[in-house]
C-alpha cells in the first residue's frame, strides 16, 4: 500500500514539475512590455450611420503561443423537468402511528402463506386424534378436503388463533381479537 502511494505521489509530482517547466518556457518566449509593439486601437470612423455602426472595438490582446483566450460563459439555466429534487431527503422517516395503520391494512389485505391461517378456525373439521395424554396430534380437514396435522401451539384461523390443548375427543383453540381471548372448541366427529 505504501509503495503504490509513493509511486502515485512521485508520478503526480513529476507531471506537475514538467508542466511548470513548460509554462515557464512559454512565458520566456513572450516579449517583454518594453520590447513589445504598442497596442493599437482603431480610431472610430467619422461616418456614423445605422448601417455602418459597429460596436466599440476592444484593444488588441497580445497572446502567447499555445495559450487560449477564455470567452465569456454563456448564461446557464436549470431545467428541473425529469430530474429529482436535490433538496428532498433520500430517506423518508415515517411516524409510528402511520406504520401501525399501514401494518394493520396490509395484514387485512394480504392472505397468509400458511394454509391453516387462510380460513376461520370454525371451518376446520377434526377427523382424528392420535397419541397419549402427554403428546397428542390432531388431524383436521379443510373445505377443499385437504388434511393438516395440529400440535399444541400450532397457529390456526384468521384471528391469530393458537391450539391450546388437544384432548381425546376435542381440540381447544384460542383466538385473540385485540386483548380479548376467545375459545373455540373443535369436536371430533365420528362418522
Amino acid at each position: 500500500m505504501k509503495k503504490t502511494a509513493f509511486i502515485l505521489l512521485n508520478t503526480i509530482a513529476s507531471i506537475l514539475l514538467a508542466s511548470s517547466l513548460a509554462f515557464t518556457a512559454e512565458v520566456k518566449s513572450v516579449p517583454s512590455p518594453a520590447n513589445a509593439a504598442p497596442i493599437v486601437t482603431p480610431a472610430p470612423s467619422p461616418v456614423s450611420s445605422a448601417a455602418n455602426a459597429t460596436p466599440a472595438a476592444a484593444p488588441d490582446i497580445i497572446q502567447a503561443p499555445g495559450v487560449s483566450v477564455l470567452t465569456p460563459v454563456e448564461a446557464y439555466s436549470y431545467n428541473p423537468a425529469g430530474k429529482p429534487d436535490p433538496f428532498r431527503p433520500f430517506i423518508v422517516i415515517e411516524t409510528p402511528e402511520k406504520k401501525k395503520d399501514e401494518k394493520k391494512q396490509t395484514e387485512k389485505k394480504v392472505e397468509s402463506i400458511y394454509p391453516l391461517q387462510r380460513a376461520a378456525a370454525d371451518n376446520y373439521r377434526v377427523v382424528g386424534i392420535a397419541g397419549d395424554k402427554d403428546h397428542r396430534v390432531a388431524i383436521v380437514e379443510d373445505a377443499s378436503k385437504k388434511f393438516y396435522p395440529l400440535n399444541v401451539g400450532t397457529r390456526i384461523g384468521l384471528n391469530n388463533g393458537r391450539v391450546v390443548e388437544i384432548m381425546a375427543d376435542r381440540v381447544i383453540v384460542e383466538e385473540y381479537e385485540g386483548k380479548k381471548a376467545t375459545r373455540i372448541i373443535l369436536k371430533l366427529r365420528k362418522n
